[in-house]
């Protein structure tokens, strides 16, 4: 294997947190353990960490049912641009390639074989797609190697710009969700508690879940929900929760450090967004920990959760269905534990060292002999 220098280019602000973002971070800690030289660019509110440099200030933006902090900052051409001319990379990987205005300045002006990898998932895509297609398909041409992190992400991007695309999924660090952790605070032992992990944001579709536990609690008079993240959403769903009487905690932001104690103390992980997914980290996450998932069934989820089996699936936004799943799950402790192990086995297929072995082949094969 010929270690290599890659630039992984990221979309969304560094400093916030993000699923693309927490991806990008993994991906080079798996890259460098193979040997590579990785250093990561994008926008950013904040300073950064040593191996990640900010080329463009962080702008909110709304779209999608999703607040983005993106490179729209024009001054970052000619820094992408410079960067380029200074700093020899065998690899540029991009993700969300679409995504304005960051990703597209490294298409233009990386000078090295270009790997471009596509998250999202959207019904309709984009609705400025068609606007600016033809100059993007200019860009697009310049990829290497298109790929998908699943086939609801593959079938988003190709309705608009056709062609061949490698499926490569997202992936996190198994060990690390593994290791025995403390229990937090919140989670008392012996009383049943949902999980929820993400932003708190419209699609990801919380506020079915807290109307949810009023259903759960009605069996199970004991049982909480945890919900993990911050978002915009936050004062609404904190209402909802007090007027509806749901028994929910709020967390808040939960580093990644911390985030495995809480998968690994709940009884039930919970992921009830309405859309917009591709594939659904969280849900690897609970799988790695033995976890038994109630999902929406959406398209992003569905594979993952079906084929693993490993949880049930609902549909979106049924709050009392989401309800009946959770009471199922949470009175039925050897239910648990078969979806549990199933979640596991499948689970390892996704561990970080197999996906960055795959991703090392696909470099590998772009350079010359």
């Amino acid at each position: 294997m010929r270690p290599l220098r890659i630039a992984l280019f990221a979309p969304y602000d560094l400093a916030r947190a993000g699923g693309v973002t927490t991806h990008i971070r993994a991906q080079a800690r798996a890259l460098r353990q193979l040997g590579h030289t990785v250093r990561i660019f994008g926008p950013a509110s904040a300073p950064l960490d040593e191996g990640e440099t900010a080329l463009s200030r962080s702008v909110t933006v709304s779209f999608g049912g999703t607040e983005s902090g993106l490179g729209l900052d024009p001054r970052s051409r000619s820094r992408v641009a410079t960067l380029f001319k200074s700093e020899p990379f065998d690899i540029v990987h991009v993700h969300e390639p679409l995504v304005p205005l960051l990703p597209w300045f490294a298409l233009r002006y990386a000078p090295s074989r270009i790997v471009a990898t596509f998250h999202v998932h959207r019904e309709h895509g984009h609705r400025w797609y068609p606007a600016v297609r033809p100059w993007l398909q200019s860009l697009i041409r310049r990829v290497d190697v298109r790929i998908a992190v699943s086939e609801a992400a593959r079938r988003t991007v190709a309705a608009h710009f056709p062609g061949d695309y490698e499926i490569v999924p997202n992936a996190i660090d198994v060990d690390a969700f593994r290791a025995p952790r403390r229990r937090p605070p919140a989670i008392v032992a012996g009383t049943p508690h949902v999980l929820y992990v993400g932003r708190l944001e419209p699609r990801k579709g919380v506020d079915h879940v807290i109307r949810a536990m009023i259903d759960v609690q009605r069996d199970l008079p004991q049982a909480r929900l945890i919900v993990v993240g911050d978002g915009p959403e936050r004062e609404a769903l904190v209402a909802l929760a007090r007027t509806t009487g749901a028994q929910v905690d709020f967390a808040g932001r939960v580093d990644d450090e911390e985030l495995p104690a809480y998968v690994q103390a709940s009884d039930v992980v919970c992921s009830p967004a309405t859309g917009g997914e591709s594939f659904g980290i969280v849900l690897l996450e609970a799988m790695a920990c033995e976890k038994p998932i109630v999902a929406s069934r959406i398209e992003g989820y569905e594979t993952l959760v079906g084929d693993a089996d490993c949880g049930t699936l609902v549909p979106a936004g049924d709050a009392h269905a989401i309800g009946a799943a959770l009471v199922s799950l949470l009175g039925d402790g050897n239910l648990r534990r078969t979806f549990g192990a199933h979640g596991l086995q499948a689970a390892r297929a996704y561990d970080w060292p197999v996906i960055a072995r795959r991703l090392d082949a696909i470099y590998q094969r772009l350079l010359p002999e």
